[in-house]
C-alpha cells in the first residue's frame, strides 16, 4: 500500500456509517439471529452458528438459519449441554445448506455442549489459548481462535472426514481470511450497540482483525487501505492496520457499514457518474474511469 493521509478516510467512513439505518440493516443481517435471545449463553452459541453459516445470498442464509435455530429450540445453550452424540445427530439430521450438512452442525453443537457441561463458556476456552504476552503477537488472535476450534472439535475427533467441513469451520492458522470466524469475534467482542453483542468483556476490540470478504476487499482497495489482489489473511491484517491508525481502540467500527455498502450494491464496481456522485465514499475513492485502482 502506498503512503497516503488516512485522516480524510476516517471522515468518509464515518459519513457512510451515519447514512446507515442500523436497525433496518441488522434485520437483514445474520447478526439479527443472536439478538433474538435474551440469555448471554444462547446469544453466544447462536452467534457462532450464524457466523459460520454466513456465506451465500442473504435471503438463503436467513432461511438456513431460521431452520437451524428452530431445530435448536428456545434455549439452545441448555439444549446443547443436554444432548449426547446421538441426540445431537438426530437434531440436525437431514439439514442442508449449500456445502453445509447436518453432520457439520452436529460436530460444532456437540463441541459447544461439551464446553458448557464443563462449566466454561466459549470465551473461557478462547482465552485459555490466547497468547497476548508473546512479543509482537498482541493483536493476533489466531492462536486463540485455533484453540477454540480445537476444543469444539475435540469430542468428535474421530468423525469421518468431510472436505466441506473445512469450508464451514476453517482452521485460522492456514492463512485464509477466515472471514466468518473474525465476524463471530466482532459480534461477541464489540459493543454492545445496535449491531454487535459485546458479550466477551475480556477481549479488547483493539485486537480484532477485519472480516474480509469480497465486498471489504474491493472497497478496501478502492480506499487505498490495501493494494493486495488476494483476499487472504495478510490482506485482512493490512486493512486492519490501516484502520487501526484511524481508531486504535476500535478499528472495526466501520466494518458493518462498509460491508452493507457492498451488499446493497451501492458501489457499482466501476465508475457510474450517477451512482458515484451520490456515494459517501467518493471523496476517498481511487477507482478511475477505466476501472483501475490508482496507486497514488
Amino acid at each position: 500500500m502506498s503512503a497516503r493521509p488516512l485522516d480524510p478516510i476516517a471522515s468518509v467512513l464515518t459519513e457512510v456509517a451515519r447514512g446507515l439505518d442500523p436497525a433496518a440493516r441488522r434485520a437483514r443481517d445474520p447478526v439479527a439471529f443472536p439478538h433474538r435471545y435474551p440469555d448471554a449463553l444462547d446469544r453466544e452459541i447462536i452467534a457462532l452458528f450464524a457466523a459460520l453459516m454466513a456465506y451465500g445470498r442473504v435471503d438463503l442464509i436467513a432461511r438456513a438459519l431460521t431452520e437451524a435455530t428452530a431445530r435448536m429450540g428456545p434455549r439452545p445453550a441448555e439444549a446443547a449441554a443436554a444432548d449426547d452424540a446421538e441426540a445431537a445427530a438426530r437434531r440436525f439430521e437431514g439439514f442442508v445448506y449449500r456445502f453445509t450438512r447436518g453432520p457439520d452442525l452436529t460436530r460444532v453443537w456437540h463441541g459447544v455442549g461439551a464446553i458448557y457441561r464443563s462449566g466454561r463458556t466459549l470465551e473461557d476456552v478462547f482465552l485459555a489459548a490466547d497468547r497476548p504476552d508473546t512479543p509482537g503477537a498482541a493483536p493476533d488472535l489466531r492462536p486463540a481462535l485455533s484453540g477454540l476450534r480445537a476444543a469444539l472439535l475435540a469430542p468428535t475427533a474421530d468423525a469421518p472426514p468431510r472436505p466441506a467441513f473445512e469450508h464451514f469451520f476453517p482452521e485460522p492458522a492456514r492463512g485464509s481470511a477466515t472471514k466468518r470466524l473474525w465476524l463471530f469475534l466482532r459480534w461477541v467482542v464489540r459493543g454492545p450497540d445496535a449491531i454487535d453483542l459485546g458479550l466477551w468483556q475480556r477481549v479488547s476490540p483493539a485486537r480484532l482483525t477485519m472480516p474480509v470478504d469480497t465486498h471489504i476487499h474491493r472497497l478496501g482497495r478502492y480506499l487505498g487501505l490495501t493494494a493486495r489482489a488476494a483476499a487472504d489473511f495478510r490482506t485482512a491484517q493490512e486493512i486492519t492496520a490501516a484502520l487501526r491508525t484511524l481508531d486504535p481502540v476500535d478499528p472495526l467500527r466501520w466494518d458493518f457499514a462498509l460491508t452493507h455498502t457492498g451488499i446493497v450494491g451501492a458501489c457499482a464496481r466501476r465508475r457510474v457518474p450517477a451512482i458515484c456522485a451520490a456515494c459517501a465514499l467518493e471523496p476517498a475513492c481511487r477507482l478511475d474511469a477505466d476501472g483501475h485502482v490508482r496507486t497514488s
